[in-house]
């Protein structure tokens, strides 16, 4: 068990010592974006992420799971056997808001690890064509995805996808937007065997619950959406559960072994021991044909921008992407994955992916592939 004092080690790193002084700066590093300097503080993400260390202080976290299964392969990386199912307790609605076409209901509840989740489920008005879990990327909220007044790169994917008439889940990824938090939060839970990966995909994961808890609709088709590093939860929550849902990345791919060895990343690399503790284990792991051939036979489509520099070719985005259509490819399922270019940077466009998401899901062929569909029990 990791003592108080570790821990405070660990949240003096986290929120930066402007944030310990008591000033209304977050330390957040290198992030500078919108979302940081707005969002975070605004909406109590901050302090959200940091009753993460009292938790843990308090001896209120538990390292079981007896949610969905999770492959042999993938074990190592998630610390359990299966995913982490919410708790039986009941789940609080903090917010409901109504938008063009749609409203969204913000919610928190517990995961039976003991850690808290909050996310927005947004609900088209009508004509439900199915459900579709977003995953954000780091330096973004749920709420962001859900808005275009202030947009980041997420580019308010939630509500275009509301209005393509798909419900929307999409949880908060644990972190104070950026790399640093995300490192130490990561290092902390694995001090309790907790596998940070674990949370925040069985948090992607439980859309279908809440789903149906709020609305009580069942027997949806469901897709999920996943960008940046959200877009990497995505591939190994699927390769992980092997439920072959249609499957949406945008802003991921690349060979993680140079990435993590180039001068986009050596600014981390100050938090050795986090760092190590959560890369590891994670994103330097299960990529390109080790990971295509546990997600293959999933229909599974990349987005990418022209400008996306931590996805370019110097980074291995074509080899990486040619071995996983080659795995896809020697089982005779070359048509199910794909890959769009399009003028942009490190954002989500979803001019091809939407249509796409669409046609799949109400393919006769989803029922073939998505062969776990909705087999969550409440």
């Amino acid at each position: 068990m990791i003592s108080r004092r570790a821990l405070s080690g660990l949240l003096m790193t986290l929120v930066g010592p402007a944030s310990i002084a008591g000033s209304d700066e977050l330390g957040l590093g290198h992030c500078r974006g919108a979302c940081a300097n707005v969002d975070l503080p605004a909406l109590g993400y901050d302090v959200f992420c940091r009753s993460f260390f009292d938790l843990a202080a308090g001896g209120k976290l538990r390292a079981g799971a007896t949610g969905p299964e999770i492959r042999r392969e993938m074990r190592s990386l998630f610390l359990q056997r299966r995913l982490y199912r919410p708790a039986r307790e009941a789940m609080q609605i903090l917010w409901r808001r109504k938008q063009d076409g749609f409203s969204v209901v913000k919610v928190e509840f517990n995961l039976e690890c003991g850690l808290p989740v909050r996310g927005c489920l947004g609900i088209p008005d009508e004509g439900v064509k199915g459900l579709m879990l977003l995953a954000h990327g780091m330096a973004s909220t749920p709420e962001r995805c859900f808005v275009d007044d202030d947009p980041d790169y997420m580019n308010a994917i939630g509500k275009q996808l509301c209005q393509d008439g798909f419900i929307v889940w999409c949880p908060y990824i644990v972190q104070i937007g950026n790399q640093e938090s995300q490192n130490n939060i990561a290092a902390m839970l694995a001090s309790h065997r907790i596998s940070a990966h674990n949370v925040s995909c069985a948090s992607i994961d439980a859309g279908e619950i809440i789903c149906r808890r709020l609305t009580g609709l069942s027997d949806l088709n469901v897709g999920v959406y996943g960008a940046s590093w959200g877009a990497f939860l995505a591939l190994h929550l699927e390769a992980a559960t092997g439920r072959m849902r249609p499957t949406v990345v945008s802003g991921y791919m690349r060979d993680e072994r140079k990435f993590l060895m180039s001068p986009t990343f050596s600014k981390n690399l100050g938090i050795e021991l986090a760092t190590y503790i959560h890369f590891n284990n994670s994103r330097a792991r299960y990529v390109g044909r080790e990971l295509a051939s546990l997600i293959s036979p999933c229909p599974l489509f990349i987005e990418l921008g022209n400008r996306d520099i931590a996805n370019s070719v110097e980074y291995g985005r074509e080899e990486k992407f040619a071995e996983m259509r080659s795995v896809y490819a020697s089982s005779g399922h070359a048509d199910l994955i794909g890959m769009t270019i399009f003028e942009g940077v490190h954002e989500v466009n979803g001019k091809r992916a939407r249509p796409w998401l669409q046609e799949r899901l109400a393919s006769p062929a989803y029922q073939v592939t998505s062969r776990l569909k909705n087999s969550i029990a409440l």
